[in-house]
């Protein structure tokens, strides 16, 4: 029997080998796909943790805005501490989240808030994952780290009177020739000596209500020179002759204008609680009132500017003024009937840039070296040329480059020598000017007017300072800057009336549960709304205004239901901003929203005016 002897084959080995290799490479490629789509998924959740950190944030901002529009006067409300001017508020949300929030009160006109977001990622971007999956050390065993991120803003308060009728409720327009417009008592523009003039009347007669319901704003047939603003949901309806718009577009339309009924309203109701329970009873007494003129009238002749009003009681004749006639080295400037000459001098120093100036040099001097730049110079050159063997010193004016010539052992060097000729004597001729005035005179004719004195009696008179009454009957004056708490309210009827005087101004809080504008009404003789402001306490649920006169203030009642009663047919019924629960007008009324209102700061809501993220 023979047996065969099987024989290796070479290339079983190799085959092995290559196998082996490309297994490891799949096995690496493999691992470096899942070590980079682990890295991926930890960038994506850590990204998501991270933008929810700034949304947190915001979620602290927002509270700490709420707690100093609603609590302003008493921070510390609704589980807030205090640390010195700081409050602070921590609260934690279902998911792990959290945020920290702070209000820096140090300022009351600019309150800070800081808000920080703490975040609590998925358990993927908690921590680093390990460079390679399988690798047996480098495990990530440290804690979980959370996510945190700052927002810091400052606030300031704005206007609370944007808007010339605001309601929390519903805004019903009943009766007939109800109107709204706007003027500005600052602006010479839109108004005449700080008062309403129907030929500038503006476009921000603008009625506002926070309610949503079916029917916010019944406009009926009133004239809206503004926009119609309510709550999300809110309705408004016009009647067939009414209409809401601008001047230009309610001339040929009825209707509302498209883009000026909307639903963004949300405004801030203030805080109008009686400030103190005790002050000063206003007194009455006389006062001595003067009417007429009471300075002199001029006329004059002969006077090319007007001179100026003379004291009153003084008595001239006609007056002779002459202005100065004389000569002047010092140019005035331009005069009245100025006449001016010109005269010569001479002199040998340079006298620099002169107006009118000739200037012209005599003699000249001639130096062997270059005299640098002069005034005036004219420079001649005149040069013979000489040959040395010594090549020049650096510095030495040769005129051009020297020649050279010779060989490598002999060099010669032929320059010029020159002679410089300039002006060494100079006369400038300059003007001298002589100024002649010409002489005014003025003519005055004095008219001088008797002015009227009377004496009125008022039954109440503030002056500056806190006063406190339940009874503001009869006639009342007001002299200076005042507050009056009225514990009771504020009840005006018969032949009540309330004069505010030139420069003066009234704060008046009306407690009780009813209020009433009426009588002879409130004159405010200042014209401006922002002299007379009366605030409802919270227990006042019912204000009436009956509009037998003028009214020029702001009213804010809260809690209030605001019945507008009668209306004369004056232009002025009502000129200024309310500020009610709910709005009922009957009969008559135009009323004129004073668009300066809207920049007496520092009585409405807290605003943002920065925003920053801080580490």
């Amino acid at each position: 029997m023979k047996t065969k002897i099987a024989t290796t084959n070479p290339n079983a080995g190799s085959a092995l080998l290559v196998t082996l290799f490309l297994i490891t490479i799949l096995a690496v490629s493999i691992a470096g796909y899942l070590s980079y789509t682990q890295q991926q998924s930890f960038l994506g959740a850590r990204a998501q943790a991270w933008n929810m950190a700034l949304s947190v944030s915001e979620a602290g901002v927002e509270e700490g805005l709420e707690q100093l529009n609603n609590n302003w006067s008493h921070l510390t409300a609704d589980g807030w501490t205090q640390d010195g001017t700081t409050y602070s508020l921590t609260r934690s949300l279902g998911d792990g989240n959290s945020y920290t929030v702070y209000i820096d009160y140090s300022s009351t006109i600019a309150p800070i808030i800081t808000a920080r977001a703490s975040i609590n990622p998925p358990r993927l971007a908690q921590n680093t994952p390990p460079a390679i999956f399988f690798a047996t050390a480098g495990v990530n065993t440290s804690a979980p780290t959370n996510v945190s991120r700052a927002i810091q803003v400052t606030t300031c308060r704005g206007s609370l009177f944007l808007a010339a009728m605001v309601a929390r409720h519903k805004i019903d327009m009943n009766g007939n020739y109800i109107l709204t417009d706007s003027f500005d008592s600052s602006d010479p523009a839109k108004s005449t000596n700080g008062h309403y003039d129907v030929t500038k009347a503006g476009n921000k007669g603008d009625v506002a209500s926070n309610d949503g319901i079916v029917n916010t704003v019944s406009a009926g047939n009133a004239d809206i020179y503004g926009h119609v603003s309510m709550g999300p949901g809110g309705t408004a309806t016009v009647g067939s002759q009414g209409g809401v718009g601008e001047h230009s577009w309610r001339s040929a339309n009825n209707g509302a204008e498209p883009g000026w009924v909307l639903n963004n309203a949300n405004f801030t109701f203030p805080d109008t609680a009686l400030p103190y329970n005790s002050g000063i009873a206003p007194a009455g007494g006389d006062v001595l009132t003067v009417s007429g003129s009471t300075t002199n009238q001029l006329v004059y002749n002969n006077v090319s500017t007007p001179p100026g009003v003379l004291p009153l009681g003084q008595t001239i004749g006609p007056v002779t003024t002459n202005t100065l006639s004389s000569s002047s080295s010092v140019y005035p400037g331009p005069q009245p009937g100025l006449k001016t000459n010109t005269t010569w001098q001479t002199t040998g120093t340079y006298p620099g840039s002169v107006s009118g100036m000739s200037t012209n040099y005599t003699g000249f001097t001639t130096v062997a070296n270059h005299p640098g730049p002069q005034p005036m110079l004219t420079t001649n050159c005149s040069s013979t040329v000489l040959k040395v063997k010594t090549k020049p010193a650096a510095g030495v004016y040769c005129g051009v480059a020297p020649w050279q010539t010779g060989n490598d052992i002999n060099w010669w060097y032929y320059y010029p020598v020159a002679s410089y000729t300039y002006a060494n004597q100079f006369s400038y001729s300059y003007p001298t000017y002589t100024y002649g005035y010409q002489t005014f005179t003025y003519n005055y004719v004095i008219y001088t007017s008797t002015p009227t004195y009377t004496t009125n009696h008022y039954d109440h008179i503030l002056a500056n300072g806190d006063y406190y009454t339940s009874d503001l009957s009869g006639t009342t004056l007001v002299t200076g800057t005042a507050r009056l708490v009225m514990p009771t309210g504020l009840q005006m009827s018969g032949n009540d009336q309330m004069t505010i005087a030139t420069g003066a101004g009234l704060t008046l809080y009306s407690g009780g549960s009813s209020m009433t504008v009426g009588g002879n009404g409130i004159l405010n003789k200042a014209g401006w709304a922002g002299s007379l402001i009366l605030l409802a306490a919270p227990s006042v649920t019912s204000f009436t205004f009956n509009g037998n006169g003028e009214f020029t203030g702001v009213a804010v009642a809260p809690n209030a239901n605001l019945k507008m009663n009668g209306g004369g047919y004056s232009v002025n019924d009502f000129t200024g901003a309310v500020m009610a629960n709910s709005v009922t007008m009957n009969g008559h009324f135009n009323f004129h929203y004073d668009e300066s209102l809207s920049r007496l700061g520092g009585n409405g809501r807290f605003l943002i005016t920065s925003w920053n993220e801080i580490p």
